[in-house]
């Protein structure tokens, strides 16, 4: 399929979401524990909605396949798939903390050639098709300039770094003032926006990334992974940690270096 998507499917993927969210997230949310930890939830409302996304977006592309974060199986085949997230920052939901939104991505031959994120509580729309550029709220995405200096870094990364790596943390925290707003997708849109100069996560999954990294490499952003290249390792599967990096490409080539000093050693355990 490449990048020849059916006419309207981006405008109808983006009128979409929100209709959806305003369906679903008007049900009342039960929650249970995700997870032995008690530091990963799920809701009714990630399963609702992610059952509702497989239902409407097999129908906006008849023969495509759709695969969520809830009960993911592995993608097998090289027809077009829906790559879901339906609740991405589920806990800061459950929290009332405002910083949460729904990921989608259409992977052909599993590229990512199509996505959008929506921002629920602020009603923010991003979105992007390959080759074709990225949009806020249907409008060329065009990131703003400021003097702030702020960079995004999971908790998992921050760990690696503390025990792996504490001069290259030193090195981070005199770059840059650090921030993480608890979701990955909504952080690759930020940087896409010009927000943060810098988003970097160990434990991100495939459905967190792959929607937000599209937006942010089309508009103008490189992303990829901070790990050491091994020429006969493939790339990371969409559920295993996608140790990523996205920034502008010479910061991106500036501290890759940096975060790969926390990545282990090639067939090293996590």
């Amino acid at each position: 399929m490449g990048t020849d998507l059916p006419a309207g499917l981006h405008d109808a993927l983006c009128s979409l979401l929100p209709l959806l969210v305003q369906e679903i997230f008007a049900q009342e949310a039960v929650t249970r524990d995700k997870g032995s930890d008690g530091l990963d939830l799920v809701t009714s409302i990630d399963l609702a909605m992610q059952a509702r996304l497989e239902q409407e977006l097999a129908a906006l592309l008849p023969g495509s396949a759709v695969a969520g974060e809830e009960g993911f199986a592995a993608i097998t085949g090289d027809g077009p798939c829906w790559l879901v997230d339906p609740l991405d920052g589920t806990v800061n939901f459950v929290a009332g903390l405002p910083a949460y939104g729904v990921a989608v991505v259409l992977l052909a031959a599993g590229e990512p050639v199509l996505a959008a994120v929506y921002d629920v509580p602020q009603k923010d729309l991003y979105s992007a098709v390959a080759g074709h550029g990225a949009f806020l709220n249907g409008a060329p995405l065009q990131p703003r300039a400021h003097k702030a200096r702020l960079a995004v870094v999971s908790s998992g990364l921050l760990k690696d770094l503390a025990a792996r790596a504490p001069g290259a943390l030193g090195e981070l925290l005199g770059a840059f003032k650090l921030r993480n707003f608890g979701s990955q997708a909504l952080h690759l849109c930020y940087a896409a926006a010009g927000r943060v100069s810098l988003v970097a996560s160990r434990e991100a999954k495939g459905w967190d990334d792959m929607a937000g990294a599209l937006i942010a490499r089309e508009a103008g952003l490189a992303y990829g992974s901070y790990r050491p290249a091994v020429p006969e390792r493939p790339g990371p599967a969409i559920d295993a940690d996608q140790h990523s990096l996205c920034a502008a490409p010479g910061l991106f080539d500036s501290f890759a270096p940096l975060f790969a000093r926390a990545a282990a050693a090639p067939g090293a355990p996590d």
